[in-house]
């Protein structure tokens, strides 16, 4: 992660625009020091190491549940970009050489899924972990979506019947939240012209997806599938409101798990293990067009997206082509009324 500066935290705006509010401004302005920090472009300046299979985890065959930390961990890596560091609380971690993603691998054969939940830290020091469901096709890479960048263990809810491996990918987390793929302003790796990668908001970023949106239709079948305008990411918190009518099997002012199935539509769960096992809820009555809400929340959750954002890299690290994106950083994050969470996002969890 690039070094911090003042730039992030300015500090407060001294100045007044104009006289009053309907003051015309002229040329020059009766301003004296200018609107003040309302917004930075920052410098996302990293050379990510190559994405390495095992640079987490070896590949291991768990028979039952199982969980792997400290040097059960992968070794220290220089082409993986990995480090073996004991923190001060006296936890023993592997430690990334920048925020980014991990992923799954499972070998040939006939894998049996297991929920491998990955723990560790963020850059700034949060707990947070992430569940990954390793799956049931051979051979297949499955990337998560949050960025570490240490990793204290990996658990893996059952046997596996293939190895499986934790991998870095080129997913890279970025050092502030942003609300939009818009704030990217430019993104380049290793070459003068823009790279094609993937910018994903942070967790709560895109106002329409996570705005309270009318249900323009609510089957009444199994499972039940809502229709809005803009669907939530799958695993988000979402709760319901407004009326039922005759429509049963959900409630209202309750918390579900979100599952997407498109722009538009998704399923809910009625916990995190439903979510992830694929179990959702049936519904029965009259399928609803109007007079119910969909309500998503941005509370972190070990299923939900990472709460800043992250960047795709759509070439290939290798330790030496450097990534530069800038981004756009808004008045909440730097201005003279900027927070924490403006800035960082939601706690991880």
């Amino acid at each position: 992660m690039p070094q911090f500066s003042d730039d992030l935290f300015l500090g407060s705006a001294q100045s007044f625009v104009g006289l009053n509010t309907n003051s015309a401004l002229g040329n020059p302005s009766p301003m004296d020091l200018g609107f003040g920090p309302m917004g930075r472009v920052y410098l996302l300046d990293e050379t990510p190491a190559t994405v390495t299979t095992g640079a987490v985890l070896a590949a291991v065959t768990p028979s039952t549940a199982t969980t792997y930390s400290g040097t059960q961990l992968a070794a220290a890596s220089a082409t993986a970009g990995t480090t073996q560091v004991v923190r001060k609380d006296g936890t023993t971690v592997i430690q990334l050489d920048y925020p980014r993603a991990v992923s799954t691998t499972t070998a040939s054969g006939s894998p049996t899924s297991a929920n491998v939940t990955i723990s560790g830290y963020d850059y700034y020091g949060q707990a947070m972990s992430e569940i990954i469901q390793s799956g049931t096709v051979a051979s297949t890479t499955t990337n998560g979506r949050k960025a570490f960048f240490q990793i204290s263990s990996v658990a893996f809810s059952g046997g596996t019947t293939v190895a499986v491996s934790i991998d870095t990918t080129k997913i890279m987390g970025l050092p502030a939240k942003i609300t939009d793929v818009g704030y990217i302003l430019t993104n380049k790796f290793g070459a003068l012209s823009f790279d094609g990668g993937t910018a994903v908001a942070g967790l709560g970023g895109g106002s329409l997806n996570y705005a309270t949106q009318a249900i323009t239709n609510f089957t009444a079948a199994t499972p039940g599938v809502i229709t809005v305008a803009y669907a939530p990411p799958s695993g988000t918190l979402v709760q319901l409101t407004g009326s039922l009518g005759t429509l049963t099997g959900v409630s209202l002012n309750t918390t579900y798990w979100f599952t997407n199935l498109s722009g538009t539509t998704g399923k809910l769960s009625t916990t995190q293990a439903n979510y992830l096992a694929g179990t959702y809820v049936a519904t029965s009555g009259t399928t609803i067009t109007s007079g119910m809400n969909l309500v998503p929340s941005s509370v972190s959750t070990p299923v939900t997206p990472d709460v800043r954002g992250t960047y795709a890299i759509s070439g290939t690290p290798n330790g030496s082509s450097r990534l530069l994106v800038s981004m756009g950083l808004t008045a909440i994050q730097v201005g003279p009324n900027s927070t924490r969470a403006g800035l960082l996002g939601s706690d991880q969890a």
